[in-house]
């Protein structure tokens, strides 16, 4: 029926829109820059395989009744550690800390918290200038990241023009895919259940690959997992029927939209400014030193505030 069609087809939108925000946050705010290998092809697989992994974090946000931020950052966890456990195996490079860095403290706390829910909630708040200003400080702190590159080894010092035609054309595409996942939220998810199942077969295929060349994969990352799934299992049986994705079931005026182009705006300043200072700052040790231990104690925090959740009432 056109119902079902359109049910479907909105489904599709939110997996869609939602992979982007997850590839502008997750890898490219991450480095920031066109790197020698990219191209609009690279890209756009890489935002295809986000948009497999927004699939699985928004069935976990359904299922499991996910509204508050706590539930959130362990569906952020569980994302992170798909990517970086499962799709590339960082998880396993320098044990303990790469369990954190960067499933945690990247995309749980910053692509997750920040770029999937602040925004969204920002987009809603009576200040006018909520996004603005959200947008702003996020643009400064991703001109503070991008300039550590210019000392890595495998990096490179572009240009003021070459990082804001990167920063513009990435923050661009982010209004109309805001505005698509607010206005593809107005129907539930609920896939098909065959596709969950393709999706998740082919999660456990990579998952199968990658125990073959690296058998730490084995332990680790099945425990982690289980681990997010007893939290949110929790969760689950303390909370009402619906999730978080009610909350952003309509899109907000236009204009407020366009507010992420703040991001830019306050990057490629802050850029421009450090180029022309020839600033020699590792603002990257900096965020691994906030951010790592940070994304610990925040899945810590998660698990105990759901496990002492008290359960929902049963109405009469």
């Amino acid at each position: 029926t056109c119902i079902s069609a359109m049910k479907t087809f909105k489904n599709i939108v939110l997996t869609l829109s939602t992979g982007y925000i997850f590839f502008l946050f997750s890898e490219l705010l991450f480095w920031a820059r066109k790197r020698p290998g990219d191209s609009l092809g690279e890209w756009t697989i890489t935002w295809l395989a986000y948009s497999l992994m927004a699939f699985v974090f928004l069935l976990i946000i359904s299922y499991f009744r996910v509204k508050n931020i706590w539930a959130l950052f362990l569906a952020g966890a569980v994302f992170g550690w798909l990517g970086e456990g499962v799709v590339v195996q960082t998880t396993y490079e320098m044990l303990p800390l790469s369990i954190s860095f960067t499933a945690l403290a990247w995309h749980a706390l910053i692509t997750v918290w920040i770029g999937w829910h602040a925004i969204r909630k920002s987009l809603r708040a009576t200040n006018p200038f909520s996004t603005l200003k959200l947008s702003l400080t996020i643009g400064l702190c991703y001109g503070l990241w991008a300039i550590m590159w210019w000392l890595e080894p495998d990096g490179g010092v572009a240009t003021v023009a070459e990082f804001a035609a990167f920063s513009f054309g990435a923050a661009i595409l982010a209004i109309p895919a805001y505005w698509l996942a607010d206005w593809s939220s107005s129907e539930s998810f609920r896939p098909n259940r065959w596709v969950s199942i393709v999706i998740m077969g082919l999660f456990a295929l990579m998952f199968l690959f990658v125990v073959v060349t690296n058998p730490l994969t084995v332990v680790i990352l099945p425990i982690l997992l289980w681990i997010a799934y007893l939290g949110l299992r929790w969760n689950r049986s303390r909370e009402e029927d619906g999730s978080m994705l009610t909350s952003f079931n309509h899109p907000a005026p236009m204009w407020k939209y366009l507010s992420l182009l703040g991001i830019p705006v306050a990057g490629v300043s802050f850029y421009a400014l450090a180029t022309s200072l020839n600033l020699q700052w590792h603002t990257n040790w900096v965020l691994y030193l906030l951010t790592t231990p940070l994304g610990f104690i925040l899945f810590a925090i998660s698990l105990y505030k759901l496990r002492r959740r008290e359960p929902v009432p049963v109405s009469s």
